[in-house]
């Protein structure tokens, strides 16, 4: 397993861009697909021709006043032009995914699916190891039930806790996670190495962000949570449209 280096990110989106990658024929499992990295995930995906099957559970993404969609994917697919197929589920209860696996021949997983407010997770830490550690490991037995051997993963660089230099490299030491949303990151991160090193044909890329921002350039899709972002970003955005107050803290 190995991550890739943020630069090669920076290269490799507009070479897919130019190159136009065809994923047609390939179906991609997308968890978490409604929120804000996950429904602009799909979108690109729809673009590449990649058949999408979509997974939420409406914990922070918004229904659609019109079907039973997420209104984030609702707009994936007015801006494509093309169609996806969505499944509520939740994968605390793996009982509800069983269909996907036996309804789609699933060729990879993109697992966006978490809860991920820091100090909620200090609050409430049980909810995070149940929602994060045992969901994702739900998913990833079905996955070997059923033969599906490529995952990405979204971690977070909340994995690197206090930072030993600066500035972070992917060759940072993780593991001295400061808040429990951070380790259920890296419980993850360590359970699909060893899921890896005991199967071989597996392979597993995992994203380690730090404050995401931004939005689809038509601006119908973006940063929409429901309630209080809990990323910095978007936060500060609220603020600056006199929505919110932001306290400093240290």
């Amino acid at each position: 397993m190995r991550t890739l280096p943020a630069y090669q990110y920076i290269r490799v989106k507009p070479l897919i861009t130019q190159v136009k990658m065809s994923g047609k024929g390939k179906t991609v499992l997308v968890t978490g697909a409604g929120g804000y990295v996950g429904s602009h995930c799909v979108l690109e995906l729809l673009i590449q021709d990649y058949n999408i099957v979509a997974v939420d559970n409406f914990v922070n993404c918004v229904q659609a006043e019109h079907n039973s969609y997420p209104e984030s994917l609702c707009r994936v697919e007015e801006i494509t032009g093309k169609t996806l197929s969505f499944h509520e589920a939740d994968l605390t209860d793996k009982a509800t995914l069983v269909p996907l696996f036996e309804k789609y021949n699933i060729d990879c997983v993109v697992h966006f699916a978490a809860l991920k407010a820091v100090g909620e997770s200090c609050r409430l830490p049980l909810m995070y190891y149940s929602n994060n550690v045992t969901g994702s490991a739900n998913l990833m037995d079905l996955m070997m039930e059923y033969g599906v051997k490529k995952i990405v993963f979204s971690s977070s660089a909340t994995v690197y806790g206090d930072p030993q230099y600066l500035p972070v490299d992917e060759m940072h030491p993780v593991g001295a996670c400061t808040n429990p949303y951070g380790k259920t990151k890296y419980f993850m991160e360590e359970i699909m190495k060893d899921v890896c090193n005991a199967n071989k044909d597996w392979g597993t890329m995992i994203l380690r962000y730090f404050n995401p921002v931004g939005a689809h350039p038509s601006g119908k899709i973006g940063e929409d949570p429901q309630g209080i972002p809990n990323n910095l970003l978007p936060f500060v955005a609220q603020v600056i449209f006199l929505k919110m107050v932001i306290i400093a803290y240290g």
